[in-house]
């Protein structure tokens, strides 16, 4: 396989691990919701960097979801109408893991992240070539 399209597969299948276990720690008996949004951070993130990937354009070490949407919009137009959403999803990239001020991730919260997660997710999965061993729902 081409080495630019098993980078953008490496990076999509990970984005789909992250999204899977936001799901089965949801589902646990006492989730765990600050785990569960850095997970579909972590989702969005890497199917972002993923598309930047298929597309040449660097995006650099970033845990950015707002930039990194800016950076794939002239791409995918349809990205930037979840900016608004994914906001909210860069926090948790780092805040989410650590004893803060301002509290801790709440339920709703945590399934807000997953939602907007999944919505980036899919559209990425959308643009891309469909990749041998991911989930193509």
């Amino acid at each position: 396989m081409d080495p630019k399209l098993e980078m953008t597969r490496q990076w999509i299948m990970r984005a789909e691990d992250d999204l899977r276990l936001a799901e089965l720690i949801q589902k646990d008996d006492d989730p765990i919701y600050w785990a569960i949004a850095f997970h579909a951070q972590q989702c969005a993130e890497k199917a972002l960097k993923g598309l930047l990937t298929f597309h040449d354009i660097r995006a650099g070490k970033t845990h950015d979801i707002e930039n990194l949407i800016r950076l794939s919009s002239p791409v995918v137009d349809e990205l930037e109408r979840l900016t608004e959403q994914a906001k909210t999803l860069s926090a948790y990239a780092v805040d989410s893991r650590y004893p803060v001020p301002h509290g801790d991730v709440s339920k709703n919260e945590a399934i807000e992240a997953i939602k907007t997660a999944r919505k980036i997710f899919e559209c990425v999965l959308n643009t891309l070539p469909n990749f041998e061993g991911l989930s193509q729902e």
